[in-house]
């Protein structure tokens, strides 16, 4: 699978787009030098054209509409998050940082801050996500816990209960980040959704190997580590990537945490899994605002999960031949712009039941505000 090119964001951008799925179903060519041909003949010469051509000559913009709504396939995030006892450590580094007590002050621990930045997330996201929180360790076990916080759901349901989840939890304990992996995994797959994905977000390496086994040395470690990555990878594969977050004090575990984003298909843009720009999200520059960082990092993710796949709805008039469909893409200045089919414009899901939107025009759609996505069902699809 490859990488999910993502970067930090200059600004919040809105995180739903609108999709208006315009039907023209069984509007026959008809003027210019296609008229009257036969059906196939039509289908054959489609390729060859080009758009301008196509259109004049098979009558495209002259064909009735009627007007149908769908959304793009919301996306499926499970939060796992290190509450290991160094997260009450302060986000600004100031000194020893005695890890089994929260600090004086109540909001300046690395924990208050990705609390309070995720709590933010939350309330940005369309309610449609569904989302999930899970933690690790549990303090009782030291061990990851294998049910989660809260069950992922739509965020119109589990958003309020995640909140308070984030604040009933206290960091301490040990860190079993491989287990805390393979347990949301475990939870992203039995969802059964389309477009999921793990988000982890830790301060620092995994102080146990699988199994919350204490006793490992550090070349066990280092063997957990790399079986980590590469079980990270098979999950991306079959089609669940890793977003990382490398939250303060995590210096010491960039190269790891890099070639995990780099495996789990989240690697932003330019990155090297050796630095100096990291294929993670790597939080822990002293000169980067702690706060500040982690805010565009999650609307960065938040992003580049929103769907550029939309299922197709039925057609008012009963009718669909996939040789018969176009896709528009209207900026949001009302500029009508006709998106062929092709690695670089859109093509049909293996189930033929969705269109997917392919790379640049995938971005394009993306950056949408007050633009859509219009389908033109029953003429022939321009293909280049």
């Amino acid at each position: 699978m490859g990488s999910r090119i993502v970067d930090y964001p200059t600004s919040m951008r809105a995180f739903a787009l609108p999709l208006a799925l315009l039907f023209a179903a069984g509007c026959p060519a008809r003027g210019g030098s296609d008229a009257g041909m036969p059906e196939d003949v039509i289908r054959d010469t489609r390729v060859s054209m080009s758009p301008d051509v196509l259109l004049r000559d098979t009558g495209f913009e002259a064909c009735g509409m009627t007007t149908a709504t769908a959304e793009p396939l919301p996306a499926t995030l499970l939060f796992q998050v290190d509450t290991s006892g160094s997260m009450n450590c302060p986000a600004i580094p100031s000194g020893p940082c005695a890890v089994a007590d929260p600090t004086a002050d109540l909001n300046d621990s690395r924990w208050d801050v990705f609390r309070a930045r995720l709590s933010e997330t939350l309330d940005a996201l369309p309610d449609a996500t569904r989302v999930g929180l899970m933690h690790y360790p549990d303090p009782r076990t030291t061990c990851a816990p294998t049910s989660p916080d809260v069950p992922i759901d739509v965020l119109s349901t589990s958003r309020a209960a995640i909140q308070t989840a984030l604040l009933s939890l206290t960091p301490e304990s040990i860190t079993p980040t491989h287990d805390g992996v393979r347990n949301g995994m475990s939870q992203l797959a039995r969802s059964m959704e389309a477009n999921r994905y793990l988000v982890l977000a830790t301060d620092g390496a995994a102080s146990v190997c699988l199994g919350c086994d204490a006793g490992c040395s550090f070349d066990d470690q280092d063997r957990d580590n790399e079986a980590m990555i590469r079980y990270v990878e098979d999950q991306a594969r079959m089609g669940i990537p890793t977003y990382i977050l490398g939250v303060p004090g995590s210096q010491g575990f960039r190269t790891i945490l890099s070639r995990m984003a780099t495996a789990g298909g989240s690697a932003r843009a330019d990155c090297t899994d050796s630095g100096p720009r990291y294929c993670h999200f790597d939080l822990t520059d002293p000169s980067v605002d702690f706060s500040t960082g982690l805010r565009e990092a999650l609307s960065a993710i938040g992003e580049s999960t929103l769907s550029c796949s939309y299922p197709i709805p039925p057609n008012p008039d009963g009718v669909f031949d996939p040789l018969l469909v176009n896709v528009r893409l209207v900026n949001d200045a009302g500029v009508e712009e006709v998106i062929p089919q092709g690695a670089s414009g859109w093509s049909y899901s293996t189930d033929m039941l969705r269109i997917e939107l392919n790379m640049a025009v995938c971005e394009r759609a993306r950056m949408l505000r007050r633009g859509r996505i219009d389908v033109l069902f029953g003429c022939p699809t321009i293909i280049l």
